[in-house]
């Protein structure tokens, strides 16, 4: 049996229909889930396809990134959503990833984040590859305070220039001859390296990177 144009028209329409009727569906369960979210943040990869990135506020600020693929959102309250999802659980992030995958192949489109959600973005964020699915641009902000005082370890590497005045012995014939000074002296450090003074010494920081970061938990 055929399918004709016009049957084919019309079921594009009832899907397409049914896409945006499961937008508004997302939409309500994200805000039932955290009345906070304004928008669900997806990252677009560069040959293709979008990825889950984030939960954010309608300044940016982030409720909750999908780094972990095993961690669900939190639970689902409205008694009429709940069952709209029958079986499904919306708290997974593969399910989201799916179902917007699937809204987008019938036309949902995402749109680049706002400039009102950067206000409270990480700064050194690349937002360029950003994209949102909108849960409710008019969400309120949390109250009360979005920034805490913790403890911290940190590994820090830095390139510094020492300036100083060393007395050292050294074969006759390298008086004049600086260059073969500068070697003799870069191979032999035990003859000036006990006369470096850190603190008093230094110059200036040519170049400082953060290597490592992590929380130190409480005992």
């Amino acid at each position: 049996m055929y399918t004709t144009p016009q049957k084919c028209h019309i079921a594009l329409v009832a899907a397409q229909d049914q896409a945006r009727g499961m937008a508004r569906t997302l939409a309500a369960t994200l805000a039932d889930m955290d009345p906070y979210a304004a928008y669900l943040v997806l990252r677009r990869h560069p040959f293709g396809g979008i990825a889950l990135d984030s939960l954010r506020t309608a300044s940016g600020a982030v409720r909750h990134t999908f780094e972990d693929p095993d961690q669900t959102l939190p639970e689902l309250t409205d008694p009429e959503l709940r069952a709209a999802w029958g079986p499904t659980d919306p708290r997974k992030p593969s399910t989201l990833l799916q179902l917007l995958r699937d809204c987008s192949a019938l036309g949902l489109s995402f749109e680049p984040l706002p400039e009102s959600a950067l206000e409270k973005a990480d700064p050194y964020e690349d937002t360029s590859a950003l994209r949102c699915f909108t849960v409710n641009a008019e969400a309120p902000e949390p109250e009360g305070p979005q920034e805490v005082t913790v403890e911290v370890e940190l590994s820090v590497t830095e390139e510094v220039t020492y300036e100083f005045t060393a007395e050292v012995t050294i074969p006759a014939y390298l008086a004049d001859k600086p260059s073969a000074l500068h070697c003799y002296l870069a191979e032999n450090e035990e003859l000036w390296l006990d006369m470096l003074d850190p603190a008093g010494s230094c110059t200036g920081v040519n170049e400082r990177s953060l290597d490592e970061a992590r929380l130190v938990l409480a005992a």
